[in-house]
């Protein structure tokens, strides 16, 4: 299937929950995120538009779906948590 082709998939939920700087600029802890996606690379640019002033935090962020760390395919329920590299001191 082609990139241009997944506009005709039937959308798919996957709850998404934001960590420290995230947190502070969605306003939220997490929400559940319905689209036509189906990977990590594909809903990191999903959130990059929906919140550009996090751009460059959703770029360097690890994703953790359902519990471990993952970049790949998605499936309708994931959890996917996106956790920013904090620093300690």
């Amino acid at each position: 299937m082609h990139c241009k082709d997944r506009i005709f998939l039937n959308p798919m939920e996957v709850k998404v929950l934001y960590f420290a700087v995230l947190r502070d600029i969605t306003g939220k802890d997490g929400e559940i995120i319905r689209f036509t996606g189906r990977s990590t690379d594909e809903l990191r640019i999903l959130l990059k538009n929906k919140y550009p002033q996090g751009a460059k935090y959703f770029d360097i962020s690890r994703f953790a779906v359902n519990g471990e760390y993952y970049e790949g395919e998605l499936k309708e329920g994931d959890t996917v948590a996106i956790i920013p590299p904090v620093s300690g001191g």
